[in-house]
């Protein structure tokens, strides 16, 4: 008769510890859960900003930017110089 009990008891005492196994692991999860979201938040802020930067190099860097930049800085444009000389051509015609 002590073997029924020891068993059932063995059973019992098995049974409690997996219960709270069980909700030991489904706490870790849950706070895993929330750390994950604030990651993934994170990571979202972050993609934005990286765009936000590109969109901003890339109207840095752009040649209008870069002309009118150039202008209010006081750099002209050289306008090509046209010279006329007075030599004889090396080629004439008889």
């Amino acid at each position: 008769m002590k073997k029924p009990a020891q068993i059932i008891g063995i059973l019992i005492v098995a049974i409690v510890m997996l219960s709270i196994v069980k909700a030991f692991v489904t706490n870790r999860i849950s706070t895993s859960g929330l750390t994950l979201g604030v990651i993934k938040d994170h990571i979202t802020e972050k993609k934005r900003e990286n765009i936000l930067l590109s969109e901003k190099l890339y109207s840095l860097a752009s040649l209008t930017y870069v002309s009118g930049k150039a202008d209010s800085l006081g750099f002209v444009e050289e306008k090509s110089r046209l010279v006329i000389s007075n030599t004889v051509p090396i080629a004439i015609k008889p």
